[in-house]
């Protein structure tokens, strides 16, 4: 079975397109600046993130693991979870993102693939898991429920079914997510 990631988990809400070009077309996209600096600001906020208390997630007496992989069989899915914090009784799961805006669809599907992989992986409840904003230090809190985890396992399955059958999918709706793509030169239909 082919394996996918929790970035692609993430990028099919946003565009399911993204993953199709990622497993069909298999290395035609390229690395957007804004990717690029992300991956910087995790490194520098990880080494910060060590010398804080645990209170804003109310898991003080909770383990730290960084970059933490992840790896589901029966899922098929694969991640590195930005943090992951692994209490007596329960797991959660933090992503940092560096972004102004407010976390979208996307960036909770990504959250809950982590969640779900993580209780699986642990034996431990996942109960709720974090979005940390790193330019302003905002968390977003969200609490993993039966929707989320349904939702998850109907997309894994039609990821699966697009790379499989080479089906290419309908673009987003939302054409500004277009403009920073890096998939954006195979999309002539939109262009």
């Amino acid at each position: 079975m082919m394996e996918l990631t929790v970035t692609d988990v993430k990028q099919w809400s946003y565009c399911k397109r993204i993953v199709y070009f990622a497993h069909v077309m298999q290395s035609c996209g390229r690395a957007t600046f804004k990717m690029q600096e992300a991956r910087r600001a995790e490194e520098i906020f990880e080494k910060l993130e060590v010398r804080r208390t645990l209170a804003k997630y109310r898991l003080e007496e909770a383990r730290r693991r960084f970059g933490f992989w992840l790896q589901d069989e029966e899922l098929g899915l694969a991640g590195r979870a930005d943090l992951l914090l692994e209490g007596r009784n329960q797991v959660a799961v933090v992503d940092f993102k560096l972004t102004a805006s407010e976390p979208g669809e996307n960036h909770r599907a990504q959250l809950v693939a982590y969640l779900v992989m993580a209780e699986r992986a642990l034996g431990l409840p996942a109960q709720r898991g974090f979005i940390y904003r790193i330019p302003d230090g905002r968390l977003y809190e969200y609490v993993l429920e039966r929707k989320d985890r349904e939702q998850l396992w109907r997309s894994v399955r039609e990821m699966r079914q697009v790379c499989e059958e080479q089906i290419m999918p309908e673009a987003t709706e939302i054409r500004k997510r277009c403009e920073e793509c890096e998939y954006q030169n195979y999309c002539a239909d939109i262009w």
